[in-house]
């Protein structure tokens, strides 16, 4: 999903924050397991809301980060790396999820 640097990713799901980690591939990530068992993969962002820590229980809207392209995506524009895996299963099309919650 394409955005501009900085603009702010909310949790799509009450949950807990499963895994931080930085690597060559997504960059800065977060797997966010949701209450209902799914899972969500937010990656390539610009850095992480501010006290965001593994293991740490959010709710849905709230603050964990801003778009970015870091790691793969260091030469592409800024942009959301988003996964939805149901039932923390393979993943999907995010699109029908995500465009149920925004109209």
């Amino acid at each position: 999903m394409v955005a501009a640097r900085g603009t702010p990713l909310v949790a799509i799901e009450g949950g807990v924050i499963a895994r931080l980690s930085n690597s060559s591939l997504g960059g800065i990530t977060i797997w966010l397991t949701g209450s209902s068992g799914d899972e969500f993969y937010y990656a390539h962002l610009d850095g992480y809301a501010s006290g965001l820590s593994s293991g740490q229980r959010v709710g849905v809207g709230d603050l964990i980060g801003y778009v970015g392209n870091t790691g793969n995506a260091q030469y592409t524009v800024p942009h959301l790396h988003f996964e939805h895996h149901p039932g923390g299963g393979g993943a999907v099309n995010p699109y029908p999820l995500v465009a149920g919650l925004c109209y």
